[in-house]
């Protein structure tokens, strides 16, 4: 989503034309006076390749929310992922299992873990990719889900 903030009622201020992140969508600051929508774009694609790959799970690790980055790192749109743990489309012939192992535990565990491994796209090529999974919590302190933040390595 690429919008005018100012036909949005922005302030002065809020149109620096830079990218700000809403969500899963994507407002640039800017007036089609300052930059051409072809630059606007531009932009928002910039700022999307910049973002690393991220997903949420529930506590269980099925998929509740992605990113537009997990979506083009992968190949899988949120429909096709959504109530899916992520493993079980992304894991491959090439996945290490002690990498999986790690996972697994923090999982049960809810702890935060930090791997590298070879992960599948959904045209079935192999890419390596750093995995940091860090635990989330309701109000109350209970263990409400997970997100991973994935950065595809050379």
């Amino acid at each position: 989503m690429i919008a005018d903030l100012e036909i949005l009622g922005a302030t002065e201020s809020e149109k620096s034309g830079e990218v700000i992140e809403l969500g899963a969508d994507f407002l640039v600051a800017s007036s089609p006076r300052q930059l051409s929508p072809a630059h606007l774009l531009q932009r928002v694609v910039e700022r999307i390749d910049s973002e690393p790959a991220r997903v949420r799970t529930d506590a269980e690790g099925h998929v509740v929310s992605i990113n537009p980055a997990f979506s083009g790192l992968c190949g899988y749109s949120f429909p096709e992922i959504r109530g899916r743990k992520p493993g079980s489309l992304l894991q491959g012939p090439d996945t290490e299992p002690e990498c999986v192992e790690v996972i697994r535990e923090a999982v049960r565990t809810g702890s935060p873990c930090e791997t590298e491994m070879f992960n599948y796209h959904k045209d079935g090529s192999r890419y390596r990719v750093k995995i940091n999974i860090q635990p989330l919590y309701d109000e109350a302190g209970n263990l409400a889900g997970f997100e991973a933040t994935e950065r595809k390595l050379p």
